[in-house]
């Protein structure tokens, strides 16, 4: 079996497309290393992690139960079923990665699994592994796009495209064109994505909604995704500002109560502006100007984490 460096599949964060990606918008994203999944043998349980590694193994077992209920003929890449059946007992995923915080905890499960059950899936096409992987994600979530899961597998930033092909692209998000820095903001408040996604999906059955999300808000995300790739001459901040708006009064039940003020105060101060990241709670995701970073991590210390 093959992993990546460490036996660690990193977690995910997406700067760009967040919803959007679910009905054929286009989305860029990042592995981001700091959590991670890592695999792990049943021999080697640090102390205190007992409970851990036999929450894992049960996840794996139900995984094993799902899989085979698909069938070998619905994947690409067919899962070696022999195998991940003999491995039940021999393999856990220790996980820091905070569940419902939208950094791709069920993503990087999916990945690992991926990696180690499915040998055919390194000889595929990005297209045809995220087809793969949004079939395991959704066991954990009933639907998944596999956007985040392949960013977790393939470990290389990612640009979903609207016409569905996918494009490792060369981008640092410790260099961020206008001399800006991403970071992320816990809010401390955990959302399942699963019920966040139903939301959503509902509301799309109305068609102004329907409207504002295909005519505004998915061209929003394709120029941000543009400006942060330099294929646009975009200010990316004054970009995500406007997608923060127009998530605060068409998401709001997505963004953390307790964020709303640090999110209304970003956009009148114009000192950084806060989004989701990913389907809601947990972290958001924040852009702010070189020189307002010093300020920020005085102010909200260890919530704030930069993303480098």
């Amino acid at each position: 079996m093959m992993y990546h460096k460490e036996n660690r599949i990193p977690s995910k964060i997406m700067l760009a497309g967040e919803y959007g990606v679910m009905i054929g918008g286009s989305a860029l994203t990042i592995p981001f290393h700091l959590f991670h999944a890592q695999v792990r043998e049943t021999g080697q349980v640090p102390p205190g992690m007992e409970k851990e590694a036999l929450q894992s193994l049960r996840y794996m077992k139900e995984l094993f139960v799902y899989i085979s209920g698909l069938g070998a003929g619905s994947f690409h890449a067919p899962p070696d079923l022999s195998g991940f059946e003999q491995s039940l007992e021999q393999y856990w995923l220790e996980i820091n990665i905070p569940t419902g915080s939208g950094l791709g905890s069920s993503g990087a499960v999916s990945a690992a699994v991926y990696e180690m059950f499915f040998p055919g899936a390194g000889q595929l096409l990005p297209e045809q592994q995220k087809e793969d992987l949004a079939l395991i994600e959704s066991y954990f979530h009933g639907r998944s796009s596999g956007a985040d899961a392949l960013t977790c597998y393939l470990n290389v930033p990612l640009y979903f495209r609207t016409d569905g092909t996918i494009q490792p692209v060369d981008f640092n998000p410790g260099s961020v064109p206008g001399d800006y820095r991403f970071f992320l903001l816990d809010s401390g408040e955990r959302l399942e994505t699963g019920p966040l996604g139903s939301r959503f999906l509902k509301k799309m059955k109305d068609p102004d909604f329907r409207t504002l999300m295909k005519e505004e808000y998915l061209m929003l995300n394709q120029k941000l995704i543009e400006a942060l790739l330099l294929q646009r001459a975009a200010d990316p901040a004054m970009l995500v500002k406007l997608i923060s708006e127009f998530q605060w009064h068409h998401f709001q039940p997505m963004i953390p109560g307790n964020i709303h003020d640090a999110l209304i105060e970003g956009q009148v101060s114009n000192e950084y502006y806060l989004k989701l990241n990913g389907s809601g709670g947990g972290f958001m995701l924040g852009i702010t100007h070189h020189y307002f970073m010093e300020t920020l991590s005085e102010r909200w210390k260890e919530k704030l984490i930069w993303i480098a």
